[in-house]
């Protein structure tokens, strides 16, 4: 058993190196100029779409969010997302920018899908308080006190509804 949560920044590094050696296919996300998507499967049956904020050579990442698939919650799908900014880039605003056009992303795709609504899932471990107040500025919701599944460490997590027509937050003050 783990004894910490997943840690999106060892993803972003991993994601660095593959767009380093070329193996990654990755897709402008419209209509952001530095901003790119990436699917794939980490596990049968598991949709991840990575998006990443590169600068101007599109060989470095700026910023990175993961979001996976975590089920249905009244027919709704649930998506959890976990972000990730290189040190030298910390402080800067680009974790509240890309999960901002994250999310936005992620409720147009749904409702294209057909659904009504989506939600946005975050677990973020207790000592994590930088991206504690990312999570709580851009999704603005209560956080919920939970165990982590999977590490059984300590975590919040916070859960936030969009409705796909409008893209209104239905939930918090979005």
């Amino acid at each position: 058993m783990s004894r910490q949560l997943a840690d999106p920044h060892a993803s972003m590094l991993s994601f660095q190196q593959g767009l380093r050696q070329g193996i990654l296919d990755i897709s402008r996300v419209r209509p952001h100029d530095d901003l790119y998507s990436h699917f794939d499967e980490p596990a049968r049956g598991v949709g991840r779409l990575t998006y990443v904020r590169l600068d101007e050579s599109r060989k470095k990442i700026r910023a990175f969010i993961s979001c996976i698939m975590n089920g249905q919650e009244d027919g709704a799908p649930c998506i959890a997302v976990g972000c990730a900014v290189p040190k030298a880039l910390r402080g800067k605003g680009l974790a509240k920018l890309i999960l901002q056009d994250a999310i936005k992303d992620q409720v147009v795709m749904a409702g294209r899908a057909g659904h009504a609504k989506v939600l946005i899932e975050a677990v973020i471990d207790v000592e994590n308080v930088p991206s504690q107040r990312v999570a709580e500025s851009v999704m603005k919701v209560e956080r919920e006190p939970i165990t982590d599944r999977e590490s059984q460490r300590p975590a919040y997590r916070y859960t936030a509804t969009y409705e796909t027509a409008t893209g209104r937050q239905l939930d918090g003050q979005g």
